[in-house]
């Protein structure tokens, strides 16, 4: 765990739009895994240069939904039906699929839709749970069930809703902060999975709202970043509403820019990470280049948290 700074980081307003220098898009549009047959050594250039081991693993399936009527519905349904027993799994900590919003209620622009507007993402306590649950029959069940039927079903389902293939991104998280959860407090599950009902013509209602600031940190300032970071995160603990604060840098030799960390926080609402405009603080000399906001739906977790 990285030490909390004792001076705390102060925020300074909205995130300006990127530059000419800026990265343009989302940084995790850009961050892709290669096939596992076809991947190279990592080279130096995108090797993992952060100087501390990770607290987390997380697995983030992006998705672009068609742009229509009741795609989003659809989407999600398939999703709140599919068959699954992730929670049950070794070393699971926390699942949502997150669809991006506009802060203001605006719907999404193309070029915003043209980027990945529903994220699955999943933290497991290390990578080798998560292999564990990659390569075992929990995830040929949640994935067509391993038969023709299963996977025909899944294919035709993507046709109707997705514009081209989902997107795997594996990385690793750092500075990782958050509350328990009561047993009383812990969704509603069903064998590992979410109990609940969805038509295909309505989204499912939110259930928590992130916020996920992409900065750029220079080689040999991971360390620093990561103080300061977690001094963001220890700070939001005490706020009503806070779940969990992470920062996420994408695995070494996936493809990924090694160089962009992305502080992600986690709240019950909209309206209470509002009220403390937690993760916009600008950490020491890492460049901002984009901020954006998801509402999350199915959520699961353990008594843990995150």
């Amino acid at each position: 765990m990285v030490t909390t700074m004792k001076t705390m980081v102060r925020w300074r307003g909205a995130v300006p739009r990127c530059g000419a220098r800026g990265r343009t898009r989302s940084a995790l549009h850009h961050l892709r895994v290669r096939a596992a047959s076809k991947e190279a050594a990592p080279s130096s250039q995108h090797a993992n240069t952060v100087p501390m081991p990770s607290d987390r693993y997380v697995a983030m399936n992006r998705f672009r939904v068609q742009d229509r009527a009741e795609a989003d519905a659809k989407f999600e349904k398939r999703w709140a039906e599919r068959p699954s027993r992730l929670a049950t799994m070794d070393g699971f900590r926390w699942f949502a699929l997150f669809r991006r919003i506009n802060l203001d209620g605006t719907d999404l622009t193309e070029e915003q839709n043209e980027d990945f507007n529903y994220t699955s993402m999943t933290l497991w306590q290390d990578q080798p749970t998560f292999q564990v649950w990659r390569e075992g029959d929990a995830f040929k069940e949640a994935h067509g069930g391993g038969n023709i039927k299963g996977i025909l079903d899944m294919l035709i389902s993507s046709a109707q809703t997705l514009k081209g293939k989902p997107k795997l991104l594996l990385a690793n998280a750092y500075a990782t902060q958050s509350l328990e959860v009561s047993e009383s407090d812990l969704p509603k599950m069903a064998g590992g999975w979410r109990s609940v009902v969805a038509d295909g013509k309505r989204v499912l209602d939110p259930e928590c709202f992130m916020c996920a600031v992409d900065y750029v940190v220079e080689p040999g300032r991971e360390a620093a970043f990561l103080q300061e970071a977690s001094a963001s995160i220890s700070e939001s603990r005490g706020a009503g509403g806070f779940r969990f604060g992470t920062v996420l840098n994408a695995d070494a030799g996936k493809g990924a820019d090694a160089d962009v960390f992305t502080l992600s926080m986690v709240w019950d609402t909209k309206e209470q990470w509002e009220a403390s405009r937690a993760g916009e603080a600008e950490l020491g000399e890492a460049r901002k280049t984009e901020t954006r906001f998801f509402e999350g739906k199915l959520v699961l977790t353990t008594q843990k948290g995150a």
